[in-house]
This record gives C-alpha cells, structure tokens and sequence, in this order.
C-alpha cells in the first residue's frame, strides 16, 4: 500500500516521522507499506488530503482499497493518525469530535488505553481494576477532570495523562516537589532573591501529586514542573533559610531561561530543549567544525521537543549504519516483535571524536530518541542519572471540549534489550547533580 502524504515544506518534518513508522502501519494493516509524495492515482493507497471545503470534522475513512485522511488544515489532517488506533478497534470511520458526555470519557479513557497503551506488564497494572475503581469516582465527582488525571496518573508514565486546554506552561526552574534545584541566574526568581534549596509555597502540592504520572525516579521533578506552571502571568512566593521569603510574577512560556542553544570554545555544548528555528543546527555545524578532540553535551533538564531535530542530531555522532534498539507495538493490548532502530550518519557536518552526554531524570522524550544508539558506542561516554524513561510517541485523543488524553504507543529498547520505559537510558559513570 502506498502511504500519500502531501508534497511541501511545511509536510517534510511529519514526512519524517512517517518513515520512521512505516514498520507501525505494516503491523496495524497487515501489508507492507510504501512512503509516496504524489499520488498514482490507483491502486491500493492511504490517502491523507487537506481540503479547505472539507466540511465536517477531521476523518479516517476507508472504502475498499483506498484509505482517507481529511482535513481542512494540515493540523487536523494529521489529527487522524492520532485515531487510526480507535479506527481499528472499532472498524469504523472515525472523526475527531469531543465526546458527547462524561460517559464516553470514561469509555474512551478505558478502550483507548486499553488497546494501545504498552506498558500494562511493564509497570506491573491492572488496567481493569483500576477501571472499576476510578470509573464509577469520575461520573459522582465534583471535579471529574481531577478524577480522570488521578486515574490516568496511576499507570505512571509521563507521556501518558489527560491535560487540559489551554494547557499550563512550565517555569524555567527545576525542582524537587517544592524544592528549588535549579534557578537560572538572571530568572525572574533568580532576581527576586531564589535560589537552590529555596522551597515553593504550594498549598495544592498533594493534590498535584496525586495528579502527576511519571517513572519513579523522575516523578519528584514533574510533580515540581507542574506545580511551577500555569496557564498566565501570576505571582510566586518562595521561602528560603533563616525566614527568608521572596515574592515575584512571571508570565510562563513553556521554555528555559536564555538561549537555547549555547557553547564554549572548550567543547562545552548545551541544549536546553528541542525547538526547531532556535539555531540549533547553526550552533552545531560552528561547534563540530571547531578544533579540540572531546566535546560535552549537556541535556540536563532538556524535556524533549522536536524529535525530528533530535534524531537529526544524533546522527551527526554515528560514524556508520547503527542499529540503535528496538521497539514494540501495543495494538489491541497486545506487543509486536521487536522491530529493529537504524540509524544513518548525517550527510552534514559531523563529530567524529570523542562526546561526552550529560544526563538526569529530566533528560526526558526527544531527548531520549537522541541518546538511544549513541550510548553504548566506544566513542560516547553519558554521565550523570538515566534518563526520564519515557519515548513512547504519544497519541492525543479527545474527551470533553478542552480535556485531551494522551496515550504512550510503544515500548522502546536499547541495543542491549534494555527498555528505556519505566528506567531510562543507563550511563556509564554514575553521578548526581543534586
């Protein structure tokens, strides 16, 4: 089958990603399938179209050999890729609409984690026990958003949990439940006064908490993101040593302190986050030309972003063809075969001695799919705590207007059989930053 994703610039990232998941849609349609930018025109094909006089809400809709994908903008197009895991439970066409009433929140919360969610055994869970007891809590609840968050929470994943829109954007500070580790100096709590070891004043930090789902040893630090985020400008207060207090308002923007990007003429390379138009590739094609032998790459607290740039980056590290891990497929509650990673060396410029990979529990997502394959490599040293253990490419759908579920689809290993879910990627030289 001919996969027909539209030809363009603004298509070429999703492109990407698509070939990265033809091994997916083989499994999910049980025949090999091909990425194509222009349509034949016959034959057996997945067509994805945008159409401004599309009328309706986005849909997957399949008539014999054809398969369509339409939406009225590129976004909602690629909304359906989001559904196809509820298009194959149900054989239907299926649309991107809100669900009618609480009722079917708590189905689609239910069927939908059900069947594509892959890390059930993983995490040791009883998805049906946890159905029968939080089921009936979220249609008597008060706050049935609350409920939803707690229950999705429990499968402890990070990736996977309802959110609400507009979704609340974090501060540009680390921290330990309410325990400041890290205030960038020149940050708004920097000037007022915060440093490390400064604690928040949040009164709602249980009930956050409990509303939080992330591997063990990252948890600690999303339940501090999360209690550090908010959806406007607000006022903070923290309070330090020896009753010291500081009060300051910030608007949050969902980025870290400063450039994103920054280096130093001793090999010292850090990036704050994936984001793409933010001089990434720029900052690396001037650091990899630069003399010196080793070169240190500091991911600490990068929570992700952008997985095609981070891939694209990783690749200027391998020095050949390397089959960087695997991963599995949940589709109807049940794993794939392991389906090989490989990974290509850039065709731009590319570091071809010694790198050094700084770590920690926030080292998460994209961040993660840059590490997978490098560590290991004789010319890779990581240093630090594993990361957050979560790159399983998430899936969004919808529940009530402004509630959105996301849902983990794959389980992902290193080249050792090492899942990264629940763990994180291994270091070689164990160290803590805190």
């Amino acid at each position: 089958m001919d996969l027909v994703w539209p030809e363009g610039a603004e298509f070429d990232d999703r492109a990407v990603l698509l070939a990265d998941s033809l091994a997916t849609l083989e499994h999910e349609l049980g025949e090999p399938v091909r990425l194509v930018r222009k349509d034949p025109g016959a034959g057996a094909r997945w067509l994805c179209r945008v159409d401004a006089e599309h009328e309706g809400p986005a849909v997957l809709r399949r008539d014999g050999d054809l398969i369509e994908s339409v939406g009225r903008t590129g976004a909602e197009m690629w909304e359906t890729f989001s559904l196809r895991h509820t298009w194959l439970r149900t054989g239907k066409d299926t649309y991107a609409v809100d669900a009618a009433n609480l009722d079917e929140v708590v189905e689609r919360i239910t069927e939908e984690i059900r069947f594509s969610y892959p890390a059930m055994a993983l995490r040791g869970i009883d998805w049906d026990q946890l159905c029968e007891h939080y089921a009936p809590k979220v249609l008597a609840a008060e706050d049935p958003f609350a409920v939803c968050q707690e229950w999705v929470a429990r499968l402890g994943d990070a990736h996977t949990a309802v959110h609400a829109s507009p979704r609340a954007l974090p501060l540009p500070y680390k921290a330990n439940r309410t325990t400041f580790t890290d205030v960038p100096e020149g940050s708004a709590a920097w000037e007022a006064g915060v440093r490390a070891g400064w604690r928040l004043d949040a009164p709602d930090e249980r009930d956050i908490a409990r509303r939080t789902g992330a591997s063990p040893h990252m948890l600690p630090f999303m339940i501090g993101r999360r209690l550090l985020s908010a959806t406007e400008s607000r006022e903070w207060r923290a309070f330090g040593p020896q009753d010291k207090h500081a009060e300051w308002t910030e608007q949050p923007t969902g980025l870290p302190f400063g450039d994103l990007v920054t280096w130093r003429e001793d090999g010292y390379l850090r990036i704050k986050q994936w984001v793409p138009n933010a001089g990434i590739p720029e900052a690396l094609d001037e650091v990899l030309t630069a003399k010196g032998n080793e070169l240190t790459l500091d991911l600490r607290g990068n929570v992700g972003g952008n997985v095609v740039l981070a891939t694209a980056t990783r690749n200027r590290f391998l020095r050949k063809e390397t089959v960087l891990g695997s991963v599995r497929y949940c589709i109807d509650g049940e794993l794939t075969e392991h389906v090989p990673m490989v990974g290509t060396p850039s065709t731009g410029v590319r570091w071809d001695k010694k790198l050094t990979v700084l770590t920690d529990a926030m080292t998460y997502s994209a961040s993660e799919d840059f590490l997978l394959g490098l560590q290991g490599l004789e010319h890779v040293t990581v240093i630090g705590e594993p990361s957050g253990g979560g790159s399983g490419r998430p899936r969004s759908v919808r529940l009530l207007p402004g509630w959105t579920l996301n849902v983990s689809t794959v389980l992902t290993y290193d080249r050792d059989g090492h899942c990264v879910e629940n763990s994180g990627i291994p270091v070689n030289v164990s160290r803590q930053w805190r």
